[in-house]
């Protein structure tokens, strides 16, 4: 990821517009646009996710989108983008799906690795995402076929491929074989 640095601050609605303009992702990092690059594998990962989520959970008990801006932190000049975000239906104002940017802590939200993600980044998205009250992150691997769901109560747990994640609080009656989220490898 690369950050376009410029004297200013950009704030949110700049944000937007950006994106727009440039057809490029980003997210805004202390004020400043942050270039994100996903490839069409990752968000192939993503879009299989989303898919299950709203298959159970929608229209009813919540919704699961890609890519939308959320600010959800403790500076307005912060926002990211996941890869994937549910929110329970009850927790929208009014418990309408809004237009635009999200600015609440989704219940979950979920990263699916890509080659240029560094350590210190993911470990940077997740510390935020947890301090923001984000009540579940998953990690998504695509090269071990793998989930690690990460807890807003500090627990963890690796899924592997054959694993079922299922009887999560927060996503009642929702079942997930891991692998089922992975297409076959590309060549």
């Amino acid at each position: 990821m690369s950050i376009l640095t410029s004297s200013t601050q950009f704030t949110p609605e700049e944000v937007s517009r950006a994106c727009e303009r440039d057809g490029k992702l980003y997210e805004l990092i202390e004020g400043e646009l942050k270039e994100k690059h996903v490839g069409f594998w990752e968000l192939f990962i993503a879009a299989r996710i989303i898919e299950r989520l709203n298959s159970h959970f929608y229209p009813h008990e919540g919704a699961a989108v890609g890519e939308v801006m959320v600010y959800c932190f403790d500076r307005a000049n912060h926002g990211r983008k996941p890869d994937v975000v549910f929110v329970r239906k009850n927790r929208f104002p009014g418990s309408q799906i809004p237009d635009g940017d999200i600015r609440l802590a989704p219940d979950l939200v979920v990263e699916v690795l890509s080659p240029g993600n560094s350590g210190i980044e993911l470990e940077d998205k997740l510390d935020e995402y947890l301090a923001a009250g984000v009540a579940m992150v998953w990690i998504v691997n695509p090269d071990r076929r793998t989930i690690r769901v990460y807890r807003g109560d500090g627990t963890t747990k690796l899924f592997q491929p054959q694993d079922v994640i299922e009887n999560e609080p927060l996503l009642p009656n929702f079942r997930l074989v891991v692998d089922e989220v992975f297409p076959e490898a590309p060549k």
